[in-house]
């Protein structure tokens, strides 16, 4: 099964998949490796002037590196031949769903429209959804066109509406992450996207479960099918309150008293998907070594940013919050 047109069209590229991947190479070697000099310092965003992270801190201040995680996304798309698009067309379209879901937020929330365009800036989500994502819409209007241009894509985003009259929106974002991750899974794919996407799944089903058990949340049918973790095991962890319990569905060693909230789960979780991407790395394949690439930039760009917003807290709270 091929993408189902969520991505942008671009012009085909003829660039040799060993040429794309030995430039992968220079530029992840051009990343720094020391954190403390980060975490410790009083100006962060100075200690990067050196770094490929500092002319968007500069210009957009923290959250500016998550537009250049975007803008390195589209640099490699651009420069992926055919049959690399095809393969990791599912990464792109899961990072383009962040973007989707948080513009349909932000449009919910009656966000200035300055805010969406910004967003949208480079982003690799096809044409006709910035058209109604930009579109300065009602929220109604914009839902309506959405789940036309989408069921127009693939029959399973029928329902988007009636998701939302019936729970509201979060039961609409559910209802986006859990369809976007189904036809990610139908695709033919590597075995290590497959195993990323499974762990993938993992992680949104732990964060929902430890969200519904921090604010007392209904646990119903709002699991998604495919992880390594049936969801009737988070269902059973639910009634029992216990974040920890979590844990010893994962392959992580950690004391009880080290999972006391969803940020401490989250962190752990990302952490093991780096272990996991790390050992299947040695295949040294072309696959495995952009896929590497690609949650390496994400890992940066996440813990940079996680480090610019906890300026106030302790250096050894937020070192304990970094992806390994």
């Amino acid at each position: 099964m091929s993408s189902p047109g969520l991505l942008k069209k671009l012009n085909e590229c003829d660039y040799p998949e060993e040429f794309l991947v030995a430039r992968l190479h220079g530029k992840k070697g051009g990343l720094f490796r020391n954190w403390e000099f980060l975490i410790s310092s009083s100006n962060p965003v100075e200690q990067l002037q050196d770094s490929v992270f500092y002319p968007y801190l500069k210009k957009y201040a923290a959250p500016g590196i998550w537009r250049f995680l975007y803008n390195e996304h589209f640099w490699i798309y651009k420069r992926m031949n055919r049959k690399l698009r095809k393969v990791f067309g599912p990464y792109f379209i899961y990072h383009e769903s962040n973007t989707l879901i948080q513009n349909i937020r932000n449009i919910y929330n009656n966000k200035e429209a300055e805010i969406i365009t910004r967003q949208l800036d480079n982003s690799l989500l096809g044409d006709d959804l910035q058209e109604i994502l930009a579109g300065n819409l009602l929220f109604p209007d914009m839902l309506n066109r959405l789940e036309s241009c989408l069921a127009s894509k693939a029959d399973c985003f029928q329902g988007l509406n009636a998701h939302y009259e019936i729970g509201g929106i979060l039961a609409l974002e559910m209802f986006l992450r859990e369809k976007i991750f189904s036809l990610i899974l139908q695709q033919r794919q590597s075995s290590l996207l497959r195993v990323f996407f499974q762990y993938l799944i993992d992680f949104h089903n732990c964060i929902a479960l430890a969200k519904n058990i921090r604010w007392e949340i209904a646990d119903d049918d709002n699991y998604i099918n495919g992880g390594n973790v049936e969801p009737d095991k988070f269902k059973r962890i639910y009634f029992r309150k216990d974040l920890f319990a979590v844990l010893k569905l994962f392959p992580i060693q950690a004391p009880a008293a080290s999972v006391s909230s969803v940020a401490e789960l989250e962190k752990m979780l990302l952490s093991l998907i780096t272990k996991v991407l790390r050992r299947c790395s040695r295949q040294r394949t072309i696959v495995s070594e952009i896929l590497d690439y690609l949650w390496e930039q994400y890992r940066y760009a996440r813990n940079i940013s996680m480090v610019l917003n906890t300026m106030q807290l302790e250096d050894d709270t937020v070192r304990e919050s970094l992806i390994a």
